[in-house]
């Protein structure tokens, strides 16, 4: 009987990153989600509930974004409907 995977066991291997030569200070994450966000605020403003179909986390996307150097701003607010608008400033 093959010996089972003790998953808690400190012998166990380590998820490495697919590239070890990239810092991630150096290349902040830009592709997929937070890519298709910074392209939309490139061209317009943005609803909330536009980049919440972009991502259910939509507001750490933008944490992502805003730490890559890029200035996005709450432009508008509607606190009864809870619509919040966004805007890339350059």
């Amino acid at each position: 009987m093959p010996k089972q995977l003790d998953l808690f066991a400190d012998n166990r291997r380590r998820i490495q990153p697919r590239d070890t030569h990239v810092v991630r200070e150096e290349r902040p994450r830009l592709s997929g989600q937070n890519g298709r966000i910074l392209e939309i605020l490139r061209h317009r403003r943005a609803s909330n509930t536009e980049l919440a179909m972009i991502s259910k986390k939509y507001t750490s996307r933008i944490s992502d974004i805003r730490k890559a150097g890029y200035d996005i701003r709450v432009v508008e607010r509607d606190h009864k409907t809870g619509l919040t608008i966004y805007q890339l400033f350059d």
